[in-house]
């Protein structure tokens, strides 16, 4: 039974068309943009990957063509990903979609965390290099620390942080586009003919190294909703739809080159053989090795704004959540500024946990970045069931629309396939981790638990596979 729009709302409407974009583009260019052509070139030759970039473009665009759709047709659901997964599917469903996004947005902060102080590794010893990089103890302690600048930084306000977010855009632009232009500079054709005609038998059939190639991938577009989620202060619902579709358009093209290009300036097994961040190998042979610099403090604007968009939009899920009685009413709080200010405290507090873990467990913690990506595509795959839905309750149905919407719901279920079962099964084990917010978000509301069958079924598939999961982890009888 889907669950009836709430008829509250916030009172600013602050984030223009190009604040929308930048929390989108943002969201989606982390700290994976600098390292595709290794991380691509070394599980898919060039073949598969221009074959692939094709479907990821389809796919990619048809997802968030369902993103637009719904926010045209529902534009009283400002509550974005999460609002699709609970007014589609009803309150359980929403539940475990905002709670998945939740821990998905934190869980990735805690890698960009590392990522930078790993990459400032390379200017200053303290912070570690090579297998300790970002895994020291100072690391450890700065890392904390610009957790807490970032959630005062929100708790400033919405606006503040956004034109943060805006200029840390747009030097990531200027960088990114240079970095593709000396790029189109050293390409040779005769170059990437020759990779062209290169297989490599070792990287498996070509469905293998295309699906191989999707792994990189899936993780680089992850914020994709960003602009829906952030919907309810937009100035036009309009802007949500625009900002959705240029953002993956451009991350599209940025994506595709960087992959790409590299092929027609160095062979295949020297691309496989860059380091970390790969792009600056490749901007080095052809302009020198001091661009390597260039390019570490190209990344580290990038993941800084990644950090950024990705704990307000793990504050304002909270906070949109709590805000329809999903979640428990503390979370709805809010300062003068208008900012869920309880929200951030929570997400700042889990992220610094997050990340305790992760400086003595790191191998372990290096595996739920694998689950945070299942976290993440289950509210996708709602979202996409979501506009299909909608299309389907239409009087009259435009069959050009199914057709879209259907492309959307099936590249969502490739993208689990091609993510791991295996982690989307343990990523039920963080799911039972947030089942006390909802059970106390429902006896706030004095409602059942769960309104029907369905929710009953959902409920104890995931207790039971989290119960297998957490054995076979204890009992090592999985490695995971």
């Amino acid at each position: 039974m889907a669950a009836k729009t709430p008829s509250s709302s916030v009172d600013i409407k602050d984030l223009t068309f190009f604040a929308l974009f930048s929390l989108t583009f943002g969201s989606m260019m982390g700290s994976g943009v600098f390292d595709i052509p290794q991380n691509i070139a070394n599980r898919s030759g060039a073949i598969a990957v221009v074959l692939h970039w094709f479907i990821v473009a389809a796919g990619m665009i048809a997802l968030a063509w369902s993103f637009v759709y719904i926010s045209n047709k529902r534009p009283d659901i400002k509550s974005g990903i999460y609002g699709y997964a609970k007014f589609g599917f009803g309150d359980y469903v929403g539940f475990t979609s905002a709670w998945g996004y939740y821990l998905n947005a934190l869980l990735g902060n805690a890698s960009y965390l590392i990522y930078i102080f790993a990459t400032l590794g390379n200017f200053f010893p303290i912070f570690g290099h090579g297998t300790t990089a970002g895994a020291t103890f100072p690391s450890f302690l700065c890392e904390s620390l610009l957790i807490w600048i970032t959630i005062a930084l929100i708790v400033r306000g919405v606006e503040e942080a956004s034109l943060v977010n805006i200029m840390i855009t747009t030097v990531k632009l200027v960088a990114l586009a240079t970095l593709i232009i000396v790029f189109i500079y050293g390409f040779k054709w005769s170059i990437f003919k020759e990779n062209m005609s290169t297989t490599d038998p070792h990287l498996g059939s070509m469905l293998e190294q295309i699906k191989a190639t999707m792994l990189v991938t899936v993780w680089d577009f992850l914020g994709i909703e960003a602009a829906c989620i952030y919907a309810i202060y937009a100035k036009s619902m309009k802007d949500v739809g625009k900002a959705t579709m240029l953002a993956v358009v451009i991350v599209l093209l940025i994506d595709t080159a960087l992959s790409c290009l590299p092929f027609g300036i160095m062979p295949t097994a020297s691309v496989q053989a860059l380091s970390t961040p790969s792009t600056a190998g490749v901007m080095a042979s052809v302009v020198g090795p001091m661009s390597a610099n260039f390019i570490r403090f190209a990344v580290l604007i990038c993941v800084v704004g990644a950090l950024l968009a990705w704990c307000m939009l793990a504050t304002n899920i909270l906070f949109l959540a709590a805000k329809d009685g999903t979640m428990p009413k503390f979370l709805t709080v809010v300062n003068k500024k208008n900012v869920p200010v309880t929200a951030a405290i929570m997400a700042g507090g889990t992220l610094q946990i997050m990340m305790i873990f992760a400086y003595f467990s790191q191998a372990v913690y290096l595996n739920m970045i694998m689950i945070a990506t299942s976290l993440v595509l289950v509210p996708y795959l709602l979202a996409a069931m979501f506009s299909v839905k909608l299309i389907i309750q239409e009087k009259k149905i435009y069959y050009y629309e199914l057709i879209k919407g259907s492309l959307s719901v099936t590249y969502a279920i490739w993208m689990i396939y091609a993510g791991g079962i295996k982690y989307l099964a343990i990523s039920t084990l963080m799911y039972v981790l947030g089942l006390p917010f909802f059970f106390k978000a429902r006896k706030e509301e004095s409602r059942k638990i769960f309104e029907n069958k369905f929710e009953i079924g959902l409920f104890l598939v995931i207790v039971t596979v989290a119960a297998g999961c957490g054995y076979a982890w204890y009992a090592n009888l999985v490695e995971f």
